[in-house]
């Protein structure tokens, strides 16, 4: 069974999102991955730019609140 991480921050727009990302890439089989804020905003573009540059993927992840992931069974 994999563990489960959440990142947590006010705006989950960069440093959890890409907290998120990276992890995924380097251990995503072995954890489940989210991130999510208290008052989520739009992801930061340059965090988006960075992540991309190293090559980590981006698809599919954005800013997310904590109510969306809450009494998910992830």
């Amino acid at each position: 069974m994999k563990r489960r991480v959440l990142f947590v921050c006010t705006a989950n727009s960069a440093r959890s999102l890409m907290a998120e990302a990276l992890l995924r890439h380097m251990a995503g089989d072995r954890f489940d991955v989210a991130s999510a804020g208290t008052e989520p905003a739009q992801p930061h573009p340059l965090a988006m730019q960075v992540l991309q540059e190293a090559g980590i993927s981006t698809g599919g992840l954005y800013s997310k609140s904590l109510a969306e992931l809450q009494g998910q069974d992830r």
